[in-house]
């Protein structure tokens, strides 16, 4: 049997070098096209299984984690760390309802992958929670930040979340490698001024509306910019669902190994951010 198996991915391996790296994009994008044009959603998920088959093939080759992806990431996430470290293979599949379902493959630098696993049930206290690679809250990254922190490497992943047929949800995420070469999200680097500090932060709000989330470095510090968002009337304040921007913004920044909340930043005497922002689905 391991005989067999080896031959397998021997085979397959020489099959994918004799393919340039343009058709294998190519076989990608319209294997990933299939997915996102089916409507029924027990066929999507079978198409979905066909695609992970071709893009675990795809990753045989070594040319995979530098070659930019131009046309594959309109249809999906294919962001690499800005230290080189490891890149995102990330993308979504819309259910019934506007649900989301999401799928994300990192490749480590030395071609190592770690497939994450969409977790549908609800977290308690999310916002406070340790997950790992099977515990993933699912995404859709645009971003990644490196920052050191002590001894280790913090990432700080901006996503994107479709929720619902009501409202989206932006999303902070922090992840290390651990020791094991494993994932673990979650590191306590989001300082509130109430003494409060989170693991992750997510951000609902009205599908109606938009929310700008973005990294940006100001005169050599790093921030992360983002729409504050608030009812549109008191009555409505326990339903995220209808929550809207009022034009105002806050941040975080980083110093002393962690992001700290700046209220009321004023982002636009900066010109850090340019309207209109769309989310990067879109």
């Amino acid at each position: 049997m391991k005989l067999i198996i080896s031959f397998y991915l021997i085979l397959s391996f020489n099959l994918m070098n004799a393919q340039s790296i343009e058709e294998i994009e190519l076989k990608l994008i319209n294997s990933l096209e299939d997915v996102h044009f089916e409507k029924d959603d027990k066929l999507a998920m079978k198409m979905n299984d066909e695609f992970k088959s071709n893009l675990q093939k795809a990753l045989l080759n070594k040319e995979i984690f530098n070659y930019p992806f131009d046309s594959l990431s309109k249809f999906m996430s294919t962001v690499i760390s800005s230290d080189g470290e490891f890149r995102i293979f990330n993308w979504n599949i819309e259910l019934d309802n506007q649900k989301q379902h999401y799928e994300c493959w990192i490749l480590k630098k030395n071609l190592n992958i770690i497939k994450l696993s969409d977790f549908k049930k609800e977290i308690p206290e999310i916002e406070y929670s340790s997950l790992d690679e099977n515990t993933w809250l699912g995404a859709l990254y645009y971003d990644i930040i490196p920052n050191q922190r002590k001894n280790k490497t913090v990432y700080t992943l901006i996503g994107w979340d479709g929720n619902n047929m009501f409202s989206n949800k932006k999303i902070i995420e922090s992840m290390v490698f651990n020791k094991k070469n494993k994932v673990q999200f979650g590191e306590p680097i989001f300082k509130y001024s109430d003494g409060k500090t989170k693991k992750r932060v997510i951000f609902q709000y009205n599908k109606q509306s938009y929310m700008s989330l973005k990294h940006k470095q100001v005169r050599k510090e790093d921030y992360i910019i983002f729409d504050h968002l608030m009812p549109p009337s008191p009555h409505l304040k326990d339903f995220n669902d209808w929550y809207v921007t009022d034009l105002s913004f806050d941040a975080f920044l980083w110093s002393e190994n962690q992001w700290n909340f700046k209220r009321n930043f004023d982002a636009k005497s900066l010109k850090v951010l340019n309207r209109p922002f769309n989310d990067p689905n879109k």
